[in-house]
């Protein structure tokens, strides 16, 4: 006995039929024939849900349904439509054949011995975009993707002992690739040996897989991004962000619209569009959605925490396969620590420039005043080179200190070092608050310690074995009293006139310290009082030595 099938244009089920008696029931499978659960209809449902797995057995299943009515062994068709089901009865093998195949969601496809198109649905030709009439007649291999047709090959040989499936890739009328899964079954038709191929559009599923993979890439670049990375949709409203972007603003940005989440203030680099003029976030979204790119453009972030820290932005649109913006993405990089360096560096270079023209002017003048000081060449040139060493002192302990805040101990020290005996006796002591020197005071301090040691080398303390000189620095209010007091020195006889070394001191103190000097010439011993204030007089100025006796230089 014959059996009937019955077939749903929505998802239902084959209901088996023995006789002319219809038994209903439901499995799984769309279609039931008996000789075995074919399942086809079903893959109606969204292929990206379906395991490659069972869209195979499935396929199969659907061939062994097939090849049921091409035998004859179904006498019979339920088809459930809009005004009921309706029973078809078949008369013969190829027309109930072609019955079920144009009802199918999945593309069909007969082949001769040849591997000729025989017969196609309609829903294959709409798949590959040309008409049924230009696919009948054709070798199969000419609508396989390039580099498949070997691969067609082997599965349709193992598809002529038994039923097997394999993923290829066909290519359709406009030139795009349609991957497909395609199950191969043999098929008699009127006797003739045929292969039937039921082909399966896999394009949602792999669409679904890719945009799984490129959503899984994605969320794993932003998570290890060391740079802060917010991704916009269409919108503009934030869809992804990095963990460093988050943890930047301190709040999850997700679902909120970009210029409230990250407002900002951008300058676009000298050869972007509108270089130079500060843009907001809203003005710089828009730009991006008319297809521009920029990088490189210096930002700030208008939110409190972040007012002091500068960033480097990167901007660009996002598009889809057909070029379409749907988004855009924003990198920010932080550089303050760069911007600090540079606005440092720039400041470093104006001083330097500053210095370098002071200490010219110094060295012109200290050359001229020299000059009509001495007569003789000899004279000039050990009183220049000298003062010159007294610069170059003061240059070498600035540069020591970085440039900043010099020690007055230290100077004093360094500049009495050469006067010391040469039994390595006590020559020089002295005593003081700890006092800390800006820089432009340590060049003027040095050379007037300089024509003071100078002096009492040449006339005064240093110049006799016993000779010693005492030298005590207090602070009062922001000022400093220097006093410098030679003892046991050759006796003074004679006039005495002051030189060009006093009257260098007297200068350099009134215009370089803003202060004062009082040269006494006592007969007993030379006595030198400097008053001079100390520019932003530092809280360790004041500290004591830590040494309770005075400091002596050997």
């Amino acid at each position: 006995m014959r059996c009937g099938a019955r077939l749903d244009q929505s998802p239902a089920a084959f209901d088996q039929v023995r006789g002319r008696d219809l038994v209903g029931f439901h499995p799984s499978a769309d279609w039931l024939a008996t000789r075995g659960g074919v399942n086809v209809k079903s893959m109606v449902k969204k292929v990206e849900t379906l395991e490659i797995e069972a869209l195979r057995l499935r396929l199969t299943e659907a061939e062994e349904a097939l090849q049921a009515i091409s035998k004859g062994t179904i006498d019979a068709l339920v088809v459930r439509g809009p005004a009921g089901p309706q029973i078809s009865t078949l008369a013969g093998a190829e027309e109930p054949y072609r019955l079920v195949v144009e009802r199918m969601h999945e593309g069909a496809l007969t082949l001769d011995e040849d591997r000729q198109i025989l017969y196609s649905n309609r829903h294959l030709a709409d798949l590959l975009g040309y008409p049924v009439g230009q696919l009948v007649g054709q070798p199969v291999g000419n609508f396989v993707a390039p580099g498949e047709a070997a691969r067609l090959a082997s599965l349709l040989d193992a598809g002529a002992k038994r039923p097997s499936s394999r993923e290829l890739k066909f290519r359709r009328r406009d030139g795009s690739v349609m991957p497909a899964l395609v199950a191969v079954g043999s098929l008699a038709l009127d006797e003739n040996p045929a292969l039937l191929l039921i082909i399966t559009d896999l394009t949602a599923q792999k669409n679904s897989e890719e945009i799984a993979a490129a959503e899984t890439f994605a969320r794993s670049i932003l998570e290890q991004a060391t740079d802060a990375v917010v991704v916009c949709d269409a919108d503009g409203q934030v869809s992804k962000v990095s963990w460093v972007a988050e943890r930047l603003l301190g709040k999850s940005l997700e679902g909120k619209l970009l210029v409230d989440a990250l407002p900002m203030e951008v300058t676009p680099p000298a050869q972007a569009l509108l270089s130079g003029v500060r843009m907001s976030s809203r003005q710089i979204l828009d730009l991006v959605f008319q297809r521009h790119s920029l990088h490189g453009a210096e930002a700030q972030i208008c939110l409190p925490a972040h007012y002091d820290k500068y960033f480097l932005l990167s901007a660009g649109p996002l598009s889809d396969k057909l070029n379409g913006c749907i988004g855009a993405i924003f990198t920010l990089t932080e550089i303050t620590d760069r911007k600090r360096t540079e606005t440092q560096q720039t400041m470093l270079i104006a001083e330097l420039n500053h210095r370098v023209k002071n200490i010219l002017a110094i060295v012109q003048s200290v050359a001229w005043q020299t000059l009509s000081a001495n007569q003789s060449p000899s004279e000039f040139k050990r009183a220049f080179d000298g003062r010159l060493r007294a610069i170059s002192l003061a240059h070498d302990i600035l540069t020591q200190g970085r440039w900043g805040h010099v020690d007055f101990e230290q100077l004093v020290e360094r500049s009495l070092a050469p006067y010391h005996g040469g039994d390595h006796g006590k020559r020089a002591q002295w005593s003081g608050t700890r006092l800390s020197l800006p820089p432009n005071m340590v060049v003027p301090l040095s050379m007037v310690l300089h024509e003071l040691s100078t002096n009492a080398a040449k006339y005064g303390a240093f110049s006799v074995e016993h000779g010693r000189v005492n030298i005590v620095w207090r602070t009062d209010g922001g000022k400093v009293r220097f006093t410098w007091i030679e003892t046991d020195g050759p006796p003074v006889e004679g006039e005495i006139k002051s030189g060009f070394g006093s009257k260098l001191i007297s200068r350099v103190v009134s215009y370089d310290l803003v202060g004062t000097a009082g040269l006494d010439f006592d007969r007993e011993g030379f006595r030198c009082t400097l008053t001079f204030p100390v520019p932003q007089l530092r809280a360790d100025a004041l500290r004591p030595l830590s040494t309770a006796e005075p400091s002596p230089v050997h």
